[in-house]
C-alpha cells in the first residue's frame, strides 16, 4: 500500500503563526543534483519576523539558506512582501508562502542533513515522506490549497 504524501494531514494555520516563503531554485553547481527534478534542487526559507518594540521600526525576513558547504543566515529588512516575491521571481526562484508550525515535544527521526530537511525543521513540518525538493513544494501547495466545503443551505434540501 503506497500513500501519497499530498494527503498528508497538515496541522491548522494559526494566524499568530510568523509567515515564511519557501524558495525553490534549479541552480546548482553539485553534479549529483542533477538528478533532481529541474527548477527544483535547492531549497531555503525565510521567516517573516515582527518588530520587537515599534510597529514602525525592524522587523522583516530572516533568510535560512542551508547549502552543502556552509549555512547561510542573514536578515532582509524589507517588510514588503510584495518587493521580495518580486524580487525572488526576476532570479528565477519559485516561491511558496507557508507558515511556521508550533514547536512540538515529538522528537524528529534522524535524517541526512540536507536542505530539504533544514527548511522542513525551521517550519515545524513533520512529513517523514518528504526528502526532495519538489515533494515539499508539492506537500507546501497542498497545504496552502484550500477546499470549498458547501455550508448547510436550504436550497440544497438540507
Amino acid at each position: 500500500m503506497t500513500t501519497d504524501i499530498t494527503a498528508s494531514k497538515l496541522e491548522p494555520y494559526d494566524a499568530k503563526a510568523p509567515r515564511a516563503l519557501v524558495v525553490f531554485s534549479g541552480q546548482t553547481d553539485l553534479s549529483w543534483l542533477r538528478v533532481l527534478r529541474p527548477g527544483y534542487r535547492h531549497c531555503f526559507v525565510l521567516i517573516e519576523c515582527a518588530p520587537l518594540y515599534d510597529e514602525n521600526v525592524g522587523g522583516g525576513w530572516v533568510l535560512y539558506n542551508p547549502l552543502s558547504n556552509a549555512t547561510q543566515i542573514a536578515v532582509w529588512a524589507l517588510r514588503d512582501e510584495q518587493t521580495v516575491r518580486a524580487w525572488l521571481s526576476e532570479q528565477g526562484y519559485t516561491v511558496v508562502e507557508t507558515y511556521v508550525r508550533p514547536l512540538t515535544a515529538r522528537v524528529l527521526p534522524w535524517r541526512p542533513f540536507t536542505c530539504v530537511e533544514a527548511v522542513k525543521r525551521a517550519l515545524g513540518l513533520h512529513e517523514h515522506k518528504v526528502f526532495t525538493p519538489y515533494q515539499l513544494y508539492k506537500i507546501l501547495k497542498n497545504d496552502n490549497y484550500m477546499k470549498k466545503v458547501l455550508d448547510i443551505s436550504v436550497r440544497l434540501g438540507y
